[in-house]
């Protein structure tokens, strides 16, 4: 099995695409709502995701975007998350996720 790669196209898009923000809140009642905007996006070449604004995360919202990252890795899409604040990056890496997360945060 080998890992893929995206093209340099598909990185150059996703440098001039928008990213999606993520919400204040990423608590557990937003978890379901992240959910299908994340299927949402996956139908899309890159997904790109603006964590500057998170100032509350809880483990499942950081499962969802787990798979998402995998899911996106599987289908050979670029998955970014950009501007990621401080308390994004605290809860990653409460949570043990921090090596995950770094192949994907800028």
């Amino acid at each position: 099995m080998t890992d893929a790669t995206p093209s340099i196209e598909t990185c150059a898009e996703a440098a001039s695409a928008t990213a999606y923000p993520l919400p204040q809140m990423l608590d557990l009642m937003q978890a379901s709502q992240l959910r299908d905007e994340l299927i949402r996006l996956s139908g899309h070449e890159s997904i790109l995701l603006d964590a500057s604004g998170v100032e509350r995360m809880s483990t499942p919202c950081a499962q969802i975007l787990l798979a998402a990252g995998h899911g996106a890795k599987a289908a050979n899409k670029l998955f970014k998350i950009t501007q990621a604040s401080e308390l994004f990056r605290t809860a990653i890496a409460d949570l043990g996720l921090r090596h995950e997360f770094d192949n994907w945060m800028e």
